[in-house]
């Protein structure tokens, strides 16, 4: 049966008829009609399609179409750039908060040019096989591929990306369930229970809940859309692709049971703070899960923060003891920083303090926030922080019955060497030293009469107003002796002020900073009201009230606070200080005390630091690879008047170019010093002050060293500081006569105060012997201990030795176990040095010159094991102890073969015990750096010495003096970047300071001067010297308008400013308008 026949229509037919313009509005009801009626046309979608295949199936070349091209307008936001292209040089801010583009901000486009890409290489282009709608792959297409695409069936299958499958969460949590349950089902959870349909088939499961009916609305029912296993369902594009979807796929089940064990923990002891901070810690590897790799957004970082900060506060509820308390709320305040606001930062440390007036940690970090906070920070509102804590301290411990009152003073102590050093940096030199005056003049000078507080200060103030000398000054007497006498003494003459304001308005800030630096030299000590000093300078002359609220009045049998506040003063000379107190001993790695490079001399800085060459640090002389510019050891008898290489001690005219420009004069330090050894004798003053002349005033040594020795006859320690200088001026013969005379001294004194005391003349003398390698007189020195007197007759034999060290172990036990560390150390020195030079295990290769090094270093091993087990580990004697046994591996290497592996192994324990050693650091790096196989320098910094435990400003110098050394320029800078990062050292004007030299001294870096110049200003806003150090260097380099605003920054933050520069800012401004007025008519 034939078809009927069909009429085929024409392809004139599809033409498409005219059309006339349409309307906006028409437009507009047309795109909503289209909009309401997309379901009907879905439903003749198979109609339309079948239609257009049948259209396609003509021949194009042979009946062409004749299109008429219909141009319907894109819509464009009013705000759009309407051009050829579009200019975007900020960038996608949501790559850095979601880690993709916004694609609805993504103006219309289209790619052209084969998929080469502009400004790439020619043989780079789009690889359409890879990438998606998050970004797109670059490759090389003349390189690994075959020159064509691929075309068979399975290429695009091969190329999908596999698609992640999870757990369906109420599987996860029924499964959780079984875990924790008491007992082991025989039988898997069931799923709901199977639902009977109308016909009676029940087969059907629960597993196709999802699948559609054939007669729903939906349509047919299509391929499942989830995989095979009912406990498993396919990732999203946000579980697999997001943030925070990232962050759950990644956390492994071991993280998460890490947690749920931790958080078990918590409740089970709530007030165990160590499970408190494990937990919080925590939060950090379940954000991080296992890709290390994930750059972590701003908005993780807040939301856990955020999570931290509940757990800090519920932690805080639990906490008992100050100490907790301290951990809990210093881990609070970290993570506030991260979310609040500097406002309630502010709000919350202040309620702290308040809170905490017995935790010095507490407070000096929220001092600190507040010194550092730029956009708050004014110099009059922290000294009134300065001044609430001290009143507080102060009525504190006046209080009758409070009980553990030398904590207290410690607390001041420090809260006013802070306090005197933020004021000198600040420009307020004279009221700094006015200070230490009134403090040292009140408890080394007292009076010698039974005076509360309030009298004592009382009459203070009328020796004070009195203008006669004080304590530094010269003719000073002392408080006690104007008393005494009912003022006797006169008054200095008066002084004038040599004022030198030469400012040049064609290079004003340069020359600016010059005059103001010579005014600031001439104001390092206050004026009296008879001098002759700038008229418009309030500063100048202090006065009693403005000193009397810092006047600390120690009680009058604390030697240990006096050798405290003494050491206090010593660091606000930038002199190093002989701190004994474990408290005390954090205070010259204190960023905010250590200022050394903020106020050196730039010259020194240089010579010190920069001119280091990759040639000299391999130089095998130890003087040159083990200096430490500015070092952090435990200082003796041996650093003070020995080698200058562990200490770093030179001379106060080396480090200030001169007497009169350091931070303060140095006649008045040295008339202190003097003063106060001649009316506080003690023993570790006059050992001190004779190592200060010794350095500076080598000239009039012997004199001062005879003096005192008449003075105090018995003193052995004073006869070992001088035998020990004429030894080091090469007097050898003299030195000796005086180590025998003092040795000699023995039935002068009592027998307990010999035995202490006697044995740091031996270990001197030995170490002197030893030294110049004369081992037999050591050895002889060595077996006269016993004796109490030298003997030059004295011989070797296993009588002689037995009796030896019976002798020096009974002492070191005993002294050790009645409190005396520092002397039973010292025996246990003497011991290490007898094994050393009498023992041969022959475990180690050795010359002649050399003795038994592996004996030694196991007596060394064993005393300080003894020193742990008494729970001395961190001890100021064991420190000592430990780096005597450094000297001998020193003394060992120098005079003969040696085995770095072995150096190596107890510099590793030395440095576990005191990581912030200098001179373990230096010794280790000498040993290491004569083999660079492997970079243990690095690495030990790393993971031993630079942790957050251990971190300090001292240990940071010393890693950015060894990248200087041995590293690149780029290697320095990251040593400088990671230091100022770093919590211990990002606050450090000084190092702030040496960054900006060195940028300034190397050409690749000169560009980044400016920035980091702005970066130290706004992260010390108190530090004068980064302002004018600023000024003299970029005066040339920045314009005029923004050294400007820089130097009203300064007035602003209350520096002080001895030469004003408004009106010259306004002098110049009127030129400047004239010139412009003169150029306008000019034109005309």
């Amino acid at each position: 049966m034939s078809e009927p026949k069909t009429n085929v229509p024409r392809f004139a037919s599809f033409k498409p008829k005219p059309t006339t313009a349409v309307p906006e509005e028409a437009k507009a009801d047309k795109a909503t009609q289209r909009k309401h009626h997309r379901k009907d046309e879905k439903c003749d979608k198979d109609h339309r399609r079948r239609h257009h295949e049948k259209h396609r199936s003509g021949s194009r070349e042979r009946f062409p179409l004749h299109e008429t091209k219909i141009e319907t307008p894109l819509y464009r936001p009013k705000d759009e750039f309407v051009g050829d292209y579009v200019v975007d040089r900020k960038g996608d801010e949501k790559n850095l908060v979601y880690g993709s583009i916004h694609r609805y901000s993504v103006p219309p486009f289209h790619r052209f040019g084969a998929g080469h890409v502009l400004g790439a290489p020619p043989d780079t282009k789009v690889d359409r096989d890879y990438g998606d709608e998050k970004g797109i792959v670059l490759s090389n297409w003349r390189e690994g591929k075959s020159g064509f695409r691929e075309k068979y069936v399975f290429s695009k299958i091969e190329r999908e990306r596999p698609r992640l499958l999870k757990i369906r969460p109420q599987v996860d949590r029924e499964g959780q369930r079984s875990v924790e349950a008491d007992f082991v089902p025989l039988q898997g959870p069931r799923g709901k229970k199977r639902k009977r349909s109308g016909d009676g088939d029940g087969d059907s499961s629960d597993s196709g809940r999802d699948e559609k009916d054939y007669r729903s609305i939906y349509g047919k029912a299509k391929a499942k859309h989830q995989p095979s296993d009912e406990e498993l369902e396919y990732a999203t594009e946000s579980d697999s692709s997001g943030s925070d979807a990232r962050r759950t796929m990644k956390v492994d089940s071991s993280t998460r049971q890490k947690n749920m064990e931790l958080s078990r923990k918590v409740e089970e002891s709530p007030h165990d703070v160590e499970a408190w901070i494990s937990l919080i810690d925590h939060q950090d590897a379940l954000l991080r899960g296992h890709d290390d790799s994930h750059r972590v957004t701003n908005a993780e970082l807040r939301s856990t923060a955020d999570i931290k900060i509940s757990m800090y506060e519920k932690a805080l509820g639990k906490a008992r003891s100050l100490k907790d308390r301290e951990r809990l709320l210093l881990g609070l305040m970290k993570e506030g920083e991260k979310i609040w606001e500097v406002k309630y930062q502010a709000e919350r440390w202040e309620q702290i303090s308040n809170d905490n007036i017995d935790s010095l940690l507490l407070w000096t970090s929220y001092l600190n926030f507040k010194q550092t906070t730029f956009s708050s920070f004014r110099h009059e509102a922290i000294k009134e922080v300065f001044l609430r804590r001290v009143n507080a301290l102060t009525k504190e411990v006046l209080v009758p019955g409070t009980g553990d009152t030398g904590s207290l003073y410690q607390q001041l102590i420090y809260l006013l060497l802070r306090f005197t050093l933020f004021l000198r940096e600040s420009g307020y030199s004279e009221l700094a030293v006015s200070i230490w005056q009134g403090l040292l003049e009140m408890n080394f000078f007292p009076l010698n009469l039974p005076l509360s507080h309030a009298e004592a200060v009382k009459k203070f103030g009328t020796f004070w107003e009195s203008e006669v000398p004080r304590i530094g000054e010269d003719g000073a007497l002392g408080w006690r002796h104007f008393v005494e006498n009912k003022d006797v003494s006169e008054a200095p003459d008066a002084l004038v002020d040599e004022a030198d304001d030469v400012v040049d308005n064609t290079d004003l800030f340069k020359t600016w900073a010059a005059a103001e630096r010579l005014r600031m030299m001439g104001s390092r000590t206050p004026a009296r009201a008879m001098d002759e000093v700038a008229e418009d300078d309030p500063f100048r002359v202090i006065l009693f009230s403005d000193i009397e609220s810092f006047l600390i009045h120690l009680p009058p049998q604390s030697q240990g606070l006096r050798s405290l506040l003494l050491d206090g003063f010593l660091l606000f000379c930038r002199l190093p200080a002989v701190v004994d107190l474990e408290d005390a001993k954090k205070w010259p790695g204190d960023a905010f005390v250590n200022g050394y490079l903020l106020e050196n001399d730039i010259n020194w800085i240089r010579d010190a630091y920069l001119p280091a060459t990759r040639e000299q640090s391999e130089d095998s002389d130890l003087v040159v690879s083990l200096y430490v510019p500015i070092s952090n050891i435990s200082i003796s008898s041996e650093e003070l008047f020995g080698s200058s290489v562990w200490l770093g001690r030179q001379p106060w005219k080396v480090k200030y170019t001169g007497d009169d420009n350091g931070p303060v004069f140095y006649r008045w330090v040295r008339n202190t010093l003097k003063q106060l050894t001649e009316s506080y004798f003690t023993e570790d003053l006059a050992e001190y002050f004779l190592a200060f002349e010794f350095l500076n005033e080598p000239a009039s040594i012997k004199k001062i060293s005879k003096s005192l020795l008449k003075q105090h006859p018995t003193c052995l320690r004073l006869y070992n500081s001088y035998a020990l200088i004429e030894w080091s001026r090469g007097n050898k013969d003299v030195a000796r006569g005086v180590f025998t005379a003092a040795l000699n001294l023995r039935r002068s004194l009592p027998e307990t105060e010999w035995d202490r005391d006697s044995i740091v003349l031996w270990r001197s003398w030995i170490w002197a012997c030893l030294t110049e390698q004369d081992n037999n007189a050591a050895i002889q020195h060595l077996l006269s201990i016993a004796d109490g007197t030298p003997n030059a007759d004295a011989t070797l034999s296993p009588a002689a030795l037995l009796r030896a060290k019976q002798h020096m172990v009974s002492h070191r036990d005993y002294l050790l176990s009645s409190g005396t560390s520092r002397s039973s150390a010292a025996y246990a020195e003497c011991l290490m040095l007898l094994d050393y030079l009498t023992t041969s295990s022959d475990k180690e290769t050795k010359s002649t010159a050399q003795g038994d090094i592996s004996s030694a270093l196991g007596t060394c091993t064993s005393f300080s094991h003894i020193f742990i087990s008494r729970d001395l580990t961190h001890s100021t004697s064991h420190e000592r102890f430990l780096q005597s046994a450094a000297r001998l591996l020193i003394h060992h290497a120098r005079i003969g073969p040696f085995r770095p592996a072995l150096i190596r192994e107890h510099l590793n324990r030395f440095l576990n015990l005191f990581p912030q050693n200098t001179m373990f650091l230096s010794l280790y790096t000498w040993n290491e750096s004569r083999l660079r196989i492997d970079n243990r320098v690095r690495n030990i910094l790393l993971s031993t010495i630079l942790t957050p435990e251990n971190d300090t400003l001292t240990s940071r110098l010393f890693a950015i003096q060894y990248e200087i050394k041995h590293g690149t320029i780029h290697s320095v800078r990251s040593a400088f970047e990671h230091a100022l990062s770093s919590s211990p050292s990002k606050s450090s004007a000084g190092l702030w300071r040496f960054y900006f030299i060195y940028c300034l001294e190397t050409s690749q870096f000169r560009a980044q001067a400016k920035d980091i110049w702005y970066r130290a200003i706004r992260a010390c806003p108190w530090a004068k010297e980064l302002y004018l150090i600023g000024f003299e260097r970029m005066s040339n380099i920045l314009p005029f308008s923004e050294l400007k605003n820089i130097w009203r920054i300064m007035v602003e933050k209350d520096l002080r400013v001895h030469i004003d520069l408004e009106e010259r800012f306004e002098d110049i401004g009127k030129l400047e308008k004239t010139a412009r007025e003169q150029r306008r008519l000019g034109h005309r």
